[in-house]
């Protein structure tokens, strides 16, 4: 069980909650999964308590934990060199092909194997989402929201399928 958390609690609980929070569009669905309990997450915390018969206090102990659906660790981070399934995925959403992009696609091979061509195209979008074009693929970048002014509300980390088959 995660420890109890509140306003001004740091760390990897805070950003697991943020995660499935996030997920599951009970918190600010695309970002910042930077492991800081604010006044945002306060908020959304006291609505989930509320509307699941808890005790409405903004702090995340045993209950509120037990309430949270299923949570899933954080999507892989990927750069450089990583390869595999993810990696694939990543190249497809970045083609653009499933979903409309806005920013220049990937032109490689759905191969799994994260080179240069795939580093310029997540460069690319990082570029787009206005956020550090680090080349590396994790919380911040995962949950780039991939078609801004829409009602479809798809996250780089949706539209890779990460998250197929979660409740």
């Amino acid at each position: 069980m995660p420890a109890t958390i509140g306003p001004g609690s740091t760390g990897d609980d805070v950003k697991r909650l943020q995660r499935v929070l996030a997920r599951h569009a009970l918190w600010n669905l695309f970002g910042p999964i930077n492991g800081v309990f604010d006044a945002t997450l306060e908020a959304s915390v006291k609505s989930f308590q509320q509307s699941n018969g808890l005790t409405v206090d903004g702090v995340v102990g045993p209950a509120t934990w037990a309430k949270l659906p299923p949570y899933r660790e954080a999507s892989p981070t990927l750069s450089a060199g990583s390869n595999g399934p993810a990696v694939a995925w990543l190249q497809q959403a970045l083609q653009g092909k499933d979903i409309g992009i806005q920013f220049p696609a990937y032109t490689g091979a759905i191969d799994g194997q994260f080179g240069p061509v795939t580093l310029t195209a997540l460069q690319g979008l990082q570029t787009w989402a206005n956020i550090p074009a680090s080349g590396v693929v994790d919380d911040t970048t995962w949950f780039v929201w991939m078609t801004p002014g829409s009602a479809q509300q798809l996250t780089l980390e949706n539209a890779c399928g990460l998250l197929r088959n979660l409740p």
